[in-house]
């Protein structure tokens, strides 16, 4: 009983980064994965992507996760104008960039099959 109480309780949710915090993270990830290593028996390893992740202090899926968003946003905005922003955003943005680019395609595909059907005669 005690258990299906707890699985039922929502887990309280950590504060939502900012999209600096987010950069620096990602930034610091990434240097550390390129430039540490360590001694595993008797030659010099670089350390996985895990491995860094855990010597930030975030999880590898959270910053995987930013990695990609910030890379995707970074087309669509100045990044630099957009740091005092939270994730959330630059979620937001990318979503609704991705449902415009299917409705572009939607729409593209519409008229190539509106032209298509024009052409057909029955003779």
């Amino acid at each position: 009983m005690q258990q299906q109480q707890q699985q039922q309780q929502p887990r309280p949710r950590t504060k939502e980064r900012y999209v600096c915090e987010a950069m620096n993270l990602v930034k610091l990830w990434r240097e550390v994965y390129q430039t540490e290593t360590k001694v595993v028996d008797g030659r010099t390893v670089r350390i996985t992507l895990d491995q860094a992740a855990e010597l930030v202090g975030c999880p590898r899926k959270t910053l995987e996760d930013y990695y990609y968003l910030l890379k995707k946003a970074q087309n669509l905005v100045n990044l630099e104008e957009k740091k005092n922003e939270k994730m959330g955003f630059i979620r937001k943005l990318c979503r609704d960039n991705k449902k415009q680019q299917q409705l572009l395609k939607q729409e593209e595909f519409y008229q190539i099959n509106q032209y298509q059907l024009g052409d057909i005669h029955d003779d």
